[in-house]
């Protein structure tokens, strides 16, 4: 009976460990993709080789959408958690294509 009890709290332990350590990584994902936007936004300059130019906006179409996707994603599952909102609406950036 013991090591039935034990067992369950183990799994309980382990099961909310991988629930924390997924929800990190979706809102370390969320950041990195985030501030690369945000980054490559503030590189765009209309006086760069149009080389430069194309190179940055195909960047800024694949960090962009990948960023906004998770911020969606982050509003609907930890809506009620008031430091992950906000952490992910400390990020400015607008992405619409």
């Amino acid at each position: 009976m013991v090591k039935y009890i034990i067992l369950s709290a183990f799994l309980l332990l382990s099961l909310s460990a991988h629930a924390i350590d997924k929800k990190e990584s979706l809102l370390q994902e969320f950041i990195n993709n985030a501030e690369n936007c945000q980054h490559l936004a503030s590189e765009w300059d209309s006086i760069l080789p149009q080389v430069q130019q194309r190179y940055i906006e195909e960047q800024i179409n694949i960090v962009c959408p990948k960023a906004n996707h998770l911020r969606e994603l982050i509003k609907k599952r930890y809506t009620d958690n008031k430091s992950i909102m906000w952490i992910i609406e400390s990020y400015d950036f607008q992405y619409n294509k």
